[in-house]
């Protein structure tokens, strides 16, 4: 992403006047994580109620919600507006943050936006959904029939989207609002799945003799969205972890890392055995070297941090051995890149939560490609390494790919629409990552699409922002757009 500056003259107190940040504030004061979206649907739908516009709300908290054209639109097709009110919450390891209650804070900086106390923002999807409601809620605008379509878990199965009942809506034009740089037009996103894969693990009856137990922290890593930062060479705190444990000579308790399959694992934990403090101490000295030497470009501060803990029996080393090879052979990191679009990432997977709670190896992954063949062969050499290994695997929340189609009318308007407000040109591009298009795609064979948004950064991790005036942007884009259509 191209860094910008920002206005000079921007505050908390202005930036909190625009109509969008102001209904994202509001926003981000209802507990909204995947899963939990039934506040803030209802919210949305008293707002919309007392402005009196057309609301459906469906059994797992999806809303559709409809405006007359504005005068003189009346015959002019209808558009649908689309984003996802659910968001991914992390926190930094020391933040009390409680995602069930606790609202999120903003802060600003004078350029960005981020989360005041260690957690994600929201701005993914927040800052759409607060850009369709500024538009539903301005009766000066000139507009089309619009159709709002607001969705639920989008982060982490899609459940949303693919059961969303648009029957209802009559658009072919459709403007996707989840979108992280104002000069990119989305034409077209990856496919994808979840994976479950676990594995009975063997515990050793006694603790060695003569060995205590420590716990190891490693930290400092960027981690990230699993599929747009995929290729940023940000490093899997699991995998590194794994390194270490690998190796003999340091019988291993227990493993955990990573709080989402969507998010590249910023941390990872274990509780091992050793001699002594100081012996462990010098083996994990030349890793911890080793790593920083390895991720100086993204990964400056990366620890690892050893303290005391509680002895427990071990793993036996030939779980630890299968374990290891699990982590080694599994698909990690970029599969394949896109032969047809240079830079692009056509094929990955991310290890994002590992734990060995109750003597089971438990694996959680995200599978992503630009074709449902790619996310089909990735699943195949993960079938395989589960035959080897006897493991088993499941899979969830599988979503489809959002194709590129050569015959666009949106298209060339948002490019036109942007370089006539801002100058410069719009780059299209194909995301590496899940956008809910692809479902409504399905749903409406032939419907024109494209995804825009602000600046944002560092989505499904507590650095994520989004650029204050970067919002000022995407919203004249939308309402510019709405008033050509």
């Amino acid at each position: 992403m191209t860094e910008r500056k920002g206005r000079k003259d921007m505050t908390m107190k202005n930036v909190l006047e625009h109509e969008v940040i102001k209904l994202f504030a509001q926003l981000s004061r209802i507990p909204r994580e995947s899963g939990n979206e039934q506040a803030v649907s209802n919210w949305i739908k008293d707002w919309a109620e007392e402005r009196g516009l057309d609301v459906q709300q469906d059994e797992i908290w999806d809303l559709i919600i409809k405006k007359p054209a504005s005068p003189g639109y009346e015959d002019h097709p209808a558009v649908l507006m689309q984003a996802h009110i659910d968001m991914v919450c992390e926190k930094d390891r020391n933040s009390d943050h409680d995602f069930a209650k606790d609202p999120i804070e903003l802060s600003f900086d004078g350029e960005w936006i981020s989360a005041a106390n260690g957690t994600t923002l929201g701005a993914d999807n927040g800052v759409g959904v607060a850009a369709a409601m500024a538009i539903l809620d301005d009766d000066t605008l000139p507009h089309p029939p619009l159709e709002v379509v607001f969705t639920v878990q989008e982060e982490t199965t899609f459940a949303g989207a693919e059961n969303v009942d648009i029957s209802g809506c009559e658009a072919m034009r459709m403007i996707n609002l989840d979108h992280a740089d104002e000069r990119e037009l989305i034409v077209g996103s990856c496919g994808g799945t979840g994976v479950e894969f676990t594995l009975p693990l063997e515990r050793d009856n006694e603790i060695p003799e003569g060995f205590s137990a420590f716990h190891l922290h490693l930290t400092g890593l960027q981690g990230g969205h699993s599929g747009e930062d995929i290729h940023r060479g940000r490093g899997n705190a699991i995998s590194l972890l794994m390194r270490i444990l690998e190796l003999p000579g340091i019988p291993v308790v227990s493993v955990s890392g990573g709080t989402n399959r969507l998010a590249i694992p910023r941390e990872a934990e274990a509780v091992v055995l050793k001699e002594s403090r100081e012996a462990l101490e010098e083996f994990i000295g030349r890793f911890r070297e080793t790593f920083r030497k390895e991720y100086s470009g993204t990964a400056p501060d990366l620890d690892i941090i050893i303290s005391d803990a509680e002895a427990a029996p071990p793993l036996l080393e030939d779980s630890v051995r299968r374990m290891a090879a699990i982590v080694r052979l599994y698909p990690n990191g970029i599969v394949n890149m896109n032969g047809n679009l240079e830079g692009l990432v056509e094929s990955s997977d991310n290890i994002g939560i590992l734990s060995t709670e109750g003597d089971v190896l438990k694996l959680t992954s995200e599978v992503r490609g630009a074709y449902q063949s790619t996310v089909e062969d990735i699943q195949q050499s993960i079938d395989a390494l589960a035959w080897l290994l006897g493991a088993d695997v499941s899979y969830f929340g599988g979503y489809v790919p959002w194709e590129f189609a050569a015959d666009s009318n949106l298209r060339p308007l948002a490019e036109e629409t942007y370089t006539e407000l801002f100058g410069g040109t719009m780059k299209e591009l194909a995301l590496h990552a899940g956008l809910e298009c692809g479902f409504f795609a399905e749903k409406k064979p032939g419907i024109d699409l494209i995804s825009i948004g602000p600046d944002c950064q560092s989505f499904h991790s507590p650095k994520e922002r989004v650029r204050a005036e970067s919002i000022e942007h995407f919203y004249e884009l939308l309402k510019a757009m709405l008033a050509k259509l």
